[in-house]
């Protein structure tokens, strides 16, 4: 995997990026946030919310994405935390990319997992890491933040061309 973990005095990871922090969009705008309880009805919910934020956006090219990826966060916030968990969407402001952020109260930070086949589980991660152009997982006070961010399809191509013409 492409992850990098970073970690405290202490070992604790506090991060899960998959770029340094100086590439990601310094600044967030036009955010909108909902509080939803520890509850299975909460993942087609968050579902909802986010594919009608994208309609108010105007961002329809990253709804499928964005509706597999929210569901796989919240899953795992309720699978794991238990506790209330706050859903964050937002637009960042330099390239208009979609970020989603996903809290909960569960201080324990996200693991990447080998799923063998048969396996129900253990694959949320690595949707993440496949299908978002950076993710994260961050402490809080009250726990931790995972999140990940969406670019329109011409701004990830443009970015992978760059990347692949800058590699020696």
């Amino acid at each position: 995997m492409n992850a990098t973990t970073l970690t405290t005095s202490r070992g604790a990871p506090v991060s899960t990026e998959r770029r340094p922090e100086a590439a990601r969009p310094p600044a967030t705008s036009g955010g909108t946030s909902w509080l939803l309880p520890s509850e299975p009805s909460s993942v087609p919910r968050a579902r909802r919310l986010a594919i009608a934020q994208l309609g108010v956006w105007a961002l329809r090219d990253f709804s499928d994405d964005a509706e597999l990826l929210v569901s796989e966060l919240v899953t795992n916030a309720l699978r794991h935390a238990g506790g209330p968990i706050r859903l964050t969407l937002s637009l960042c402001s330099v390239d208009r990319a979609f970020r989603c952020e996903v809290a909960d109260e569960d201080p324990g930070q996200p693991r990447v997992r080998r799923a063998c086949g048969d396996d129900e589980g253990g694959r949320g991660l690595h949707l993440l890491d496949l299908l978002s152009c950076c993710w994260g997982s961050t402490c809080t006070a009250a726990g931790k933040v995972v999140w990940f961010e969406l670019h329109s399809p011409a701004i990830a191509l443009e970015a992978a061309l760059e990347e692949a013409h800058m590699t020696p």
